[in-house]
């Protein structure tokens, strides 16, 4: 009885899961029937048949490049219920075929589809098919057009990586689609050796390249370079851009004579959707919501009764304001529901004319509620002599929560026309935007610590940035093998900061002892317009029996930046009454003194900058014995200025011109070991231009600090080295290892420095050029990357460290042996460059079916220690410390036959805050009434640092819906 129960259990688990009757049979047969042993045998004979049955495998790919198609459908011929899809190395499986002779079907949008024939002659056989699918083309005369929706693959953007002449990483529109991340911004921390600056949000805005700061990159569209909307900055906030709206997003890391040479660290190129092949659209909705709003609410106040324009643009400079000119909506704050976020986009896109003309048009929408709470201690630029030499003194802590709704806007049109063969002709332009409503409440303490009381301070911002560009492109074949590509483009960058307010009252907040004390009210805005024209000339022929390709052409940018500021500000009388709100103080000439009714320029920050860019080069790519292929030559570059500032023309460097030449040389020698296998070595040149606004005398207020311009300050430049090895095994897996060294002179920093007026309190932050053209700073580090796919499951991964160091000039303030009294004493530091990361690294688990449409993605960022603010005195940086942070996202075809998905993505799933920390000699604890309190501290002195900063922002879900047709 025991051996027949162990008998007809064992048949329960060896019988195929799918086959719920046999599995029912034999339950039966073991509780009720347990002496039929036959019966038992005879399902034993079913399960190993059914184990036993055939199977066919392989591979679908291109053919052309080898690369596997994703989701390619293989299936039984007229028994299409037999199938299987190809996973994410194109690789598919089909099981449980029986004897006999099959066709097998592989089919894949834009590719002929195939047929082969198979036998299978024994049920445990296993056959291995592959099928090399052709891309379905589409002729005209002479004119052929291929499709071109493969470009947005994550093979493409392998094959992208694997035959560029220059060292680059690819993320593609599919990666990008599956990815946690809303704008490009948030994409651009998943790229090997590039980490991301973050704004109040918590998002990424700035890119910092191989540990250069964000002034040392360039942005790019197809291309061409764009201006920024930022009021006195070259670089581009990459949150601007909402990320769905690329085909793919390139970083170059090394760069040759034609391109533009202003990136130590390297460049970002946006690549546009192209128009397809043939009718095509998209669409997608979400919504969702931000986990901290779900908390604490949403505090808002009604930005559209801001006027645009400041009294003094309306009604003249000589115009005397009048409190009614301002509204006071915008300074009245309210708590409201948890408002919905929204996102939305779609694609359209079709040829016509034969196929000759191509055009597509594509939106994308965005409306982002966030809040962030946290805190930050200001110290004086001036230290305490002791008990240690450059004891930290603290002004004030301020706790600060935000609340930011982030509206973007990007919409794009690109045509294409093929007159023939021999010439085409390609326009796009493309325009985005975004609006940044901010509401900020904080609390200050009145210049004392420990124990002082909290001053409040109300705060709302509104800013909007725009980008616009429009670019023609021409291809020609002049003759053979002579070829000619021109562009001409125009672009402009805007951005406007109307009646930014702040409202400071001296008490508690919420108490009834709370007085005003001020009110400001500044306006802000600038634009930045280009023109720019590109000329390449190529000549290919063969010497020796190896290709050779002689390149020459030349580039213009004439580049206009002007801005404008100014500020009216509200006192308090000597003698006010507890604080009745912003109307009934304004109402009351009693409560108020109107200090500059006719606005005061902010130290005439008002200014306009010009430049003119020339460039030339030449270059030259040839084949050496089949293995090596080099690429190398000159650029120059000719950089002229000439600024004008607000100020009197008795300020010194009130206007002035700046003029210089680089002679830039580079050379790419890339040796290829197999097919799949290449060494890639580089050397370039590069510079790096300061921004508009360092190089005029401003006078700035900030959120922190009060910024000041240089008009002494230097261009960087730099000799940059790479070597990297590359291995593509399949065409969507890689294998990168590389290192980098960069000798960068005169590089740029934003110190934060003692004002040359004021007392210990007067703090300025400006940039300076550190060291100078004999001692460099130094920045070498090592990259890897790994991507790999097996069947329906990937993991991607990169890790890159990064090294720099650059002597500075720095102070001491001790008390002097014998004396004690305090001295200041000149000393250098050797630290790293501001903003450069010593770890970054990135994991992804990625799986995907195309059987059953579902696709997910886990995604960790580490993002390690980097140098936050620089001050003037030894030892009083304040540093950015380590985070990681955790995002998910999935996607799930809920109909196949009018492809419809559902879509869901989660950021900041651990709630991962900013944290910035000094590392003076420290004793101070979050221990309130002690010599040593300072407020969030960790109750740990063995840290040997302190909290200046720390802010969290939460989790935000969104859930949606997306099409294709």
């Amino acid at each position: 009885m025991l051996f027949n129960y162990y008998i007809n259990y064992s048949f329960l688990f060896t019988v195929p899961y799918k086959n719920s009757f046999a599995r029912k049979l034999v339950y039966m047969t073991s509780k009720k029937y347990s002496f039929c042993f036959l019966l038992s045998f005879i399902t034993l004979i079913v399960s190993v048949s059914l184990v036993q049955a055939g199977t066919v495998k392989g591979k679908v790919a291109d053919s052309a490049s080898k690369e596997g198609l994703i989701g390619a459908t293989v299936y039984v011929k007229d028994s299409i219920s037999i199938h299987d899809g190809a996973g994410l190395d194109g690789s598919y499986s089909i099981k449980n075929l029986k004897r006999g002779t099959y066709i097998l079907v592989a089919q894949f949008f834009g590719y002929t589809t195939q047929e082969k024939t198979i036998t299978i002659s024994d049920e445990s056989q296993v056959i291995t098919i592959d099928f090399q699918m052709n891309e379905a083309h589409i002729n005209l005369s002479n004119v052929t057009i291929t499709s071109n929706y493969t470009k947005e693959s994550d093979n493409y953007a392998r094959s992208e990586e694997k035959n560029s002449d220059i060292l680059m990483n690819v993320m593609s529109a599919k990666t990008i689609q599956l990815l946690p991340d809303l704008t490009i911004g948030d994409v651009l921390q998943r790229v090997s050796g590039v980490s991301v600056e973050k704004s109040t949000t918590g998002g990424g805005k700035y890119a910092t390249i191989r540990g250069m700061d964000k002034n040392y990159n360039y942005t790019t569209i197809d291309g061409v370079q764009i201006p920024s909307p930022d009021y006195g900055n070259r670089y581009i906030p990459m949150d601007l851009f909402p990320a769905e709206m690329v085909e793919r997003l390139e970083v170059f890391k090394t760069l040759t004579p034609d391109m533009e040479a202003n990136a130590i660290g390297g460049a970002m190129n946006l690549v546009l959707k192209d128009a397809p092949d043939r009718f095509y659209l998209s669409a997608d909705f979400a919504t969702g919501f931000n986990q901290t709003l779900l908390n604490q609410g949403y505090e808002k106040f009604n930005s559209s009764v801001i006027q645009t324009n400041s009294p003094a643009q309306t009604n003249g400079s000589d115009y005397a304001a009048k409190v009614s000119d301002f509204p006071t909506g915008n300074i009245n704050y309210k708590d409201v529901a948890v408002p919905p976020n929204l996102v939305a986009g779609f694609t359209l896109g079709d040829r016509f004319l034969g196929g000759r003309l191509g055009i597509l048009l594509s939106a994308n929408f965005q409306n982002i509620y966030s809040a962030t709470e946290g805190f930050w201690i200001k110290q004086q630029s001036e230290p305490n002599p002791g008990p240690h030499p450059n004891t930290p003194i603290w002004d004030y802590v301020s706790n600060r929560d935000y609340w930011e709704q982030q509206t973007r806007g990007a919409g794009h049109l690109k045509i294409d026309y093929v007159f023939s063969p021999k010439h085409r002709m390609d326009f796009y332009a493309v325009y985005t935007q975004m609006n940044d409503i901010r509401s900020r409440i904080e609390q200050d303490t009145a210049n004392s610590l420990p124990g002082s009381e909290m001053n409040p301070h109300y705060q709302s911002k509104v800013t909007s940035q725009y980008i616009f560009n429009a670019t023609l492109k021409g291809k020609d074949t002049l003759a053979h093998n002579l070829f000619l590509d021109w562009t001409g483009a125009y672009s402009r960058a805007w951005e406007n900061i109307p009646d930014w307010d702040d409202i400071s009252l001296l008490g508690t907040m919420g108490q009834p002892t709370a007085v005003f004390s001020s009110l400001s009210r500044v306006w802000m805005q600038s634009t930045d317009q280009d023109f720019s024209g590109y000329i390449n000339l190529s000549y290919h022929f063969n010497l020796f029996g190896q290709k050779v390709e002689l390149k020459t052409g030349a580039m213009n940018r004439d580049k206009t930046r002007n801005a404008y500021s100014n500020e009216y500000d509200f006192a308090a009388t000597p003698f006010q009454p507890n604080y009745p709100g912003i109307d009934a103080i304004l109402a009351n000439p009693s409560y108020y003194v109107f200090v500059n009714p006719l606005g005061t320029p902010m130290s005439n920050n008002s200014y306009s900058v010009g430049e003119d860019i020339t460039a030339y080069y030449g270059m030259i790519k040839l084949q050496l014995l089949s293995k090596i292929e080099l690429a190398g030559g000159m650029r120059i570059e000719n950089t002229s200025q000439a600024y004008v500032d607000g100020e009197s023309i008795n300020v010194v460097a009130q206007n002035g011109t700046k003029q210089y030449t680089d002679y830039l040389p580079s050379v790419e020698v890339k040796y290829n070991i197999t097919d799949k296998q290449a060494i890639h070595a580089s050397y370039f040149a590069s510079i790096s231009r300061p921004s508009f606004i360092d190089i005029v005398p401003y006078q700035l207020s900030g959120d922190q600090f009060n910024q000041y311009g240089n008009p002494y300050l230097l261009h960087t430049t730099a000799n940059n080295y790479d070597l990297r090895y590359e291995f593509f095994p399949k065409p969507s897996d890689q294998i990168l290892i590389g290192v980098f060294y960069k000798q960068i002179y005169g590089p740029i920093e934003q110190a934060v420095i003692h004002s040359p007026s004021g007392g210990p309190s007067a703090v300025i932050q400006q940039p300076i050029n550190i060291g100078g053209d004999t001692v460099p700073a130094i920045n070498y580090g090592f990259e890897f990357t790994i991507t790999k796919y097996i069947k329906h499951f990937g993991i991607s991964a990169n890790y890159t460290y990064t090294h720099s160091s650059l002597v500075a000039p720095e102070l001491i303030y001790r008390n002097t042996v014998g004396t004690g009294q305090p001295k200041t004493f000149d000393t250098t530091e050797t630290r790293p460059i501001q903003g450069q990361v010593d770890n970054i690294a990135n994991l992804s688990f990625i799986y995907k079916n195309p059987n059953i449409g579902f696709e997910a993605q886990l995604s960790l960022v580490y993002t390690g220690k980097s140098v936050y603010l620089i001050a003037q005195y030894y030892g009083l940086d304040e540093w950015q410390m380590p985070m990681t942070t955790m995002g998910f996202s999935f996607q799930k075809r809920l109909s196949k036959k009018i492809n419809l998905s559902l879509y869901g993505k989660v950021n900041n799933i651990l709630n991962t805050p900013l944290v910035i920390r000094m590392f003076p000699p420290s004793n101070y604890a979050n221990i309130p009434g002690t010599s040593a309190w300072l407020p969030n501290q960790d109750n740990n002195t063995s840290l040997n640092s302190i909290v200046v900063q720390k802010e969290y922002y939460g989790q935000t879900y969104l859930m949606g819906l997306r099409y294709k047709f």
